[in-house]
């Protein structure tokens, strides 16, 4: 693997590629048994799908994380592979009041983005150097590619043509959840969390009649000629970046727009999510995502809203949806209980994604983020 310090750099040894897949490394890849199984069964599928014309692209927080994924590279020669560091910058402005008001524990700094609006950016600025008409590809890490995804995402993308260039595009998929081999997820859990984050039983056909946002973060896959003019518009306080992107693509002129993949052999995904709690924490993220939304609950989405009429109809003819629903609904309620609560004494709410924290409030969508100050960026490495 080429590890490599500069934008150009970087930019150069992807000229011409079909693909350029960001992996965004913010952290050491997990040692628990099982959620390494889960996070290398993932990436090693991915880089089966890249092939000679392709790189792969780890966008990591530290040499030591570039090193710890290296030997999985072995397996597969094919796509070029590439390493290089950037973690956020520091903000000295805002409140820096803020830890010591909400009782945090120890010293923080406030960052200027969220460390994700920090790897889309280092993706952009190299896709937007590179003059060939391929695509920046932007995997989570449970996103789960079967044979065929990316060449059929090319083609929808290329059907979907707006503003001179082919459209952004991502998949998604009911199987927000799935099982790992040998991983031994429980099925409820499994079940739980896919009933709880696909409520909205008509979002397929509103996807497709690009009803609802486009782009996703979870796979999203942009044209490199795309990239510059996206990243130079975009808002980077706002925590949903996925939704934020998916709106300054439309507003440029381009499109975005989702693919319902209802074949988990074609796309999926595989969270290290093992149990009850760590499907609560799930959903407790993504209800900081639209906690900005002012509504009578706390952070109006799909999640805590009641069902529509075809989710009411499904709850007295499926026995199976009505049990899962109910566990889901169960967890969705915590949720929002703890968020309200922290909302009450505090006025906003916290949630912690790596080595950061962000802050949300409601009725503002910006977010703030923080990180302790033993958090430190490698020092010596140039950032992106």
């Amino acid at each position: 693997m080429l590890r490599l310090s500069s934008i150009s750099e970087t930019a150069e040894a992807c000229a011409d590629r079909r693909f350029v897949s960001a992996e965004f490394m913010y952290k050491l890849p997990p040692t628990e048994p099982r959620a390494r199984l889960v996070f290398e069964y993932a990436l090693r599928l991915r880089l089966a799908a890249l092939g000679s014309d392709d790189a792969v692209l780890f966008i990591c927080d530290s040499a030591a994380t570039a090193d710890a994924v290296a030997p999985i590279l072995a397996a597969f020669p094919r796509p070029l592979a590439l390493a290089t560091i950037t973690n956020p910058d520091d903000d000295p402005g805002g409140d820096l009041s803020v830890p010591a008001r909400l009782g945090w524990e120890g010293e923080w700094r406030r960052c200027r983005t969220t460390d994700r609006w920090r790897r889309i950016t280092a993706a952009m600025e190299v896709a937007r150097r590179i003059e060939s008409s391929g695509y920046l590809v932007m995997p989570a890490h449970d996103a789960v590619w079967g044979e065929g995804l990316l060449s059929r995402l090319v083609d929808f993308s290329q059907q979907h043509q707006r503003g001179g260039l082919p459209a952004a595009v991502s998949p998604y998929t009911y199987y927000q959840h799935s099982a790992v081999p040998g991983a031994a997820i429980p099925p409820l859990v499994i079940d739980v969390l896919n009933t709880a984050l696909g409520r909205d039983l008509r979002f397929a056909e509103r996807l497709e009649r690009d009803e609802v946002q486009g782009f996703w973060g979870k796979m999203g896959m942009i044209p490199f000629g795309m990239c510059g003019a996206v990243i130079d518009a975009a808002n980077q306080r706002m925590f949903e970046d996925d939704l934020e992107l998916d709106r300054v693509i439309r507003v440029l002129g381009y499109n975005a727009r989702g693919l319902w993949i209802d074949d988990p052999a074609v796309y999926r995904q595989s969270p290290p999510v093992f149990d009850l709690d760590g499907a609560r924490v799930v959903i407790e993220r993504l209800m900081h995502y639209s906690l900005y939304v002012p509504a009578s609950e706390v952070g109006g989405s799909s999640l805590n809203f009641p069902l529509d009429e075809l989710g009411q109809q499904k709850l007295q003819t499926d026995p199976d949806f009505a049990r899962l629903n109910q566990i889901a609904e169960g967890l969705i309620a915590e949720c929002a209980r703890h968020i309200k609560a922290r909302l009450d004494q505090f006025g906003v709410s916290w949630v912690d994604w790596g080595r950061y924290r962000h802050v949300a409030r409601v009725g503002i969508p910006g977010v703030e983020v923080w990180r302790r100050v033993s958090n430190q960026p490698e020092a010596g490495i140039r950032r992106l």
